[in-house]
């Protein structure tokens, strides 16, 4: 019996002695609850924008303007002395049409843009535009009055219309983006018009110049790191009665910059302007809509 009993310890002794073994060399099971995080993915890289790190950005282009519209009339006193006595008549203007009465022709003008940023999110623009139409036509289509002058049905008749579009503008940026920025902006323009017409026998120039605030939008979106589509919205605005000196300029610029390298680029883009004004004493009224693509380049400083 007592060598059973020994016989039946050495036995079980040996079954448990290797499964203890085993269980002491195999590895832990974590708790679900505590299994390790997996390691991050990696970031994708941050977009290197080309062109955009700048002082001083500049723009010269070249602006086919296209006119659609080109109204002005001039209303003037004129006073005349017969026998020591003066006479003075008002001379009522005609609403001339530039384009299809006096053979206004589509023209290409210089522009230039200039952008300085004081310091992130804060920015001083302006924009400059000298459109000088010059033209002439052989025999005129009407009689017209300008300037308190009669030009008359058949004549040769020489004219001109001049605006010297600017606006400066101070524009504050609240949303900016790795690719993109928007803006808003107060500014001031002038409607700075002068036409004038001629004759083989008289000639005649009337002018106008009227301040006007205005505000506006701007923005940029950078498709890749050194293409960028850009647009821009002004609208000037001088409230007044019909007999009082009023108007108002609406500027839109949209287009596309190609940036070579951080300093110079190319660009391409269309600007459209739309302005009516009356001007009260002596009564000057006139409206231009006007648009057209331009071409040229850019220089960031």
């Amino acid at each position: 019996m007592t060598k059973t009993l020994l016989y039946s310890v050495f036995a079980l002794a040996l079954v448990t002695t290797p499964a203890r073994a085993l269980a002491q060399a195999a590895p832990a099971t974590p708790a679900p609850g505590n299994q390790s995080q997996p390691a991050n993915e990696p970031v994708a890289p941050v977009i290197a924008i080309i062109g955009e790190e700048y002082h001083v950005e500049l723009q010269v282009n070249g602006f086919l303007s296209v006119p659609s519209t080109v109204l002005y009339s001039d209303t003037e006193t004129t006073t005349a002395t017969v026998n020591g006595t003066s006479t003075s008549t008002v001379v009522n203007g005609t609403l001339v049409d530039f384009k299809t009465l006096l053979n206004l022709k589509n023209q290409v003008f210089p522009e230039g843009r200039l952008t300085i940023r004081l310091v992130p999110k804060h920015k001083l623009r302006g924009e400059y535009v000298p459109m000088h139409f010059k033209q002439s036509i052989a025999s005129l289509g009407s009689d017209f009055k300008f300037n308190g002058q009669t030009y008359t049905k058949g004549t040769a008749v020489d004219s001109t219309m001049r605006w010297n579009e600017w606006y400066f503008a101070y524009e504050f940026d609240p949303i900016v983006t790795e690719r993109a920025y928007v803006g808003a902006m107060a500014a001031v323009s002038s409607l700075n018009i002068s036409a004038a017409t001629a004759d083989a026998t008289q000639n005649g120039t009337a002018s106008v110049n009227i301040m006007m605030p205005g505000l506006g939008a701007t923005g940029r979106f950078y498709v890749s790191e050194n293409v960028s589509v850009s647009g821009d919205f002004l609208y000037f605005y001088l409230p007044g009665s019909d007999t009082s000196t009023h108007g108002h300029i609406m500027n839109t610029n949209f287009y596309l910059t190609y940036n070579i390298n951080k300093h110079l680029g190319a660009q391409v883009g269309y600007k459209f302007y739309d302005t009516t004004h009356v001007w009260s004493s002596p009564l000057n009224t006139g409206s231009m809509t006007i648009g057209g693509p331009f071409v040229g380049g850019t220089a960031h400083f």
